[in-house]
């Protein structure tokens, strides 16, 4: 397998993990061209907000409104609009089983493995 383009440099480790399973993915299906770099970028990005707002959120799962109600904590909302745009990225990608399916896109048994793994 040819060697992988690199991630940005501001990704974290945890970022740059997710873009080599993703990458690596891609290039199993066949599907991986340079062109996807900005694409690869901004899902990554997006993947890695959703985690950590759902982890903050996890944290503290309710705060005190400003009428003193609980409710939920705000980074909830944050981790589910960037897991909705996350999820339209990866169709994009052809990185879902869906969208796989729906593009005739078979990749190796296993190959999703990592990537899975990652994201889940």
């Amino acid at each position: 397998m040819p060697r992988q383009d690199a991630p940005p440099i501001d990704f974290d480790s945890d970022a740059r993990a997710l873009w080599s399973a993703a990458q690596r993915q891609l290039r199993l299906q066949g599907t991986w061209t340079k062109s996807d770099i900005p694409l690869l970028q901004i899902y990554v990005r997006t993947v890695r907000t959703a985690q950590r707002a759902r982890e903050a959120a996890d944290r503290i799962p309710m705060q005190k409104g400003s009428n003193t109600q609980l409710m939920g904590h705000l980074e909830m909302t944050v981790a589910e609009k960037a897991e909705a745009s996350a999820l339209r990225f990866a169709s994009a990608l052809l990185l879902t089983p869906e969208s796989r399916k729906r593009h005739g896109v078979t990749i190796p048994s296993g190959a999703t493995s990592e990537l899975d793994a990652l994201v889940g």
